[in-house]
């Protein structure tokens, strides 16, 4: 990227995330994208349409109308998840240049939202999976309240999938690697700096590292677990891969962790890392390597090991309560901390029977928790002007799985619900 490129780098848990400054009371605005992704299906040579929604969200007395600027921008994704937006460089797989709309400068009063229409163009040569992010922000903020200058940003992921003929998921797995467990001498523990615990923590835990990369033309969402088996190939313990975001385009590669503390018995074992993608067609990529732990090892380990043997998650708060009236968008934040000592995969669905089609929308569904780490998992509610009023109820379902050893062959897996209640008054 040349040294001029305006770049601006994000890790976020879902694919995108509302950049948002806290203010003084005497100086709010904020915005919304929605959707914050979508697949846009379009032939080559022909053209799709698609459409994006942005909203003022705040209400306040004193807030100011939004100067609303759209502007389209490339994307790649780093092998750690980072995602880099690129103003000036274009990569190989971009579809900046087959996007426009409608509306591109325009004013957003205090919650009041614009629906745009955008128009995706293919070449006639295109084949596979292209993409491209819009890029809103608010256009030449001026200082407002105690000059202080309210300059936020926020992005939806446009992809472009051309289907020129039937592309098969093409996944491989480039490397994996286990990094056994390190003990330090006992006189030594209490020479540690301050703030060392979790490092040293994780220091006396199996890690394992993989590596998938995607060689094909069609993007995937992986999901990745590994399994440890004896000499005589019985499953010993399932380790669930982590990634920031398991989605991964063509030619990108990602990196994928598993911890788990349990200390394993002195002996021989065989890893065995599957990949699975999340597609009717999609296949397995296995990667099989063996390593040993010692008598010595496996000593220390069971020695230096404290039984985490409580509820995995703790989240805060246990229920979503909201009194709204038709038109509102507001977001309710959930705090997720991962209490026990090993990395934990996570998924989360809405359960929404009661609740129309489109009124919730989990940020993030899938992310990782290291041991000892939380995450803020954000529900947007959009409750459309002519909702009828009454008391409309759902359910949150959050499932935690852990590493650790296989018991009678079932994995270490726990399922939370968050009751929704929101109730629609005039």
């Amino acid at each position: 990227m040349g040294k001029n490129s305006n770049i601006i780098r994000w890790v976020a848990t879902g694919f995108f995330v509302m950049a948002s400054l806290v203010l003084p009371a005497d100086c709010s605005a904020g915005m919304a994208v929605s959707p914050m992704q979508q697949w846009v299906e379009v032939k080559p040579g022909k053209d799709a349409s698609f459409s994006v929604t942005i909203t003022n969200v705040d209400r306040g007395f004193e807030t100011l109308p939004c100067k609303v600027n759209v502007e389209v921008l490339d994307f790649t994704v780093s092998p750690q998840g980072v995602i880099s937006f690129d103003k000036d460089t274009k990569h190989s797989r971009s579809a900046a240049d087959w996007i426009s709309f409608d509306a591109s400068k325009f004013v957003l009063e205090p919650g009041e939202f614009k629906k745009i229409k955008g128009k995706v163009s293919a070449p006639s040569g295109a084949d596979g999976d292209y993409w491209a992010a819009i890029m809103v922000s608010l256009d030449n903020p001026e200082k407002q309240g105690k000059g202080i200058n309210v300059n936020l940003r926020t992005a939806s992921g446009i992809f472009v999938h051309v289907e020129r003929r039937k592309n098969t998921e093409r996944a491989s797995v480039t490397d994996v690697n286990v990094i056994l467990p390190e003990f330090v001498p006992n006189e030594n523990l209490a020479e540690e700096p301050n703030g060392e615990g979790e490092s040293s923590q994780q220091e006396q835990s199996l890690k394992i590292n993989a590596e998938l990369k995607n060689d094909g033309l069609a993007a995937f969402i992986a999901n990745g677990k590994a399994f440890l088996y004896g000499e005589t190939w019985r499953q010993v313990a399932s380790i669930p891969l982590y990634t920031k975001r398991r989605q991964i385009l063509p030619g990108h590669t990602r990196d994928f962790t598993g911890v788990m503390a349990q200390p394993l018995p002195a002996g021989k074992y065989k890893l065995r890392v599957i990949f699975e993608t999340e597609s009717n067609y999609g296949r397995k990529t296995t990667k099989d390597i063996e390593f040993s732990v010692s008598q010595k090892l496996a000593s220390q380990w069971a020695g230096n090991f404290t039984s985490d043997d409580i509820q995995t998650l703790k989240i805060e708060p246990q229920e979503l309560k909201l009194t709204l009236t038709g038109g509102r968008f507001t977001a309710a934040n959930f705090l997720v901390a991962n209490q026990c000592s090993s990395t934990v995969s996570i998924r989360c669905r809405l359960e929404t029977k009661e609740l129309p089609e489109g009124w919730l929308e989990l940020e993030s569904t899938d992310f990782t928790l290291n041991p000892n780490t939380r995450h803020n998992m954000v529900c947007r509610v959009r409750i459309p002007p002519d909702a009828e009023q009454g008391q409309y109820n759902g359910i949150i379902l959050i499932e935690v799985e852990r590493s650790g050893l296989t018991v009678k062959n079932q994995n270490n897996v726990e399922l939370h619900k968050i009751p929704i209640c929101i109730v629609i008054t005039k």
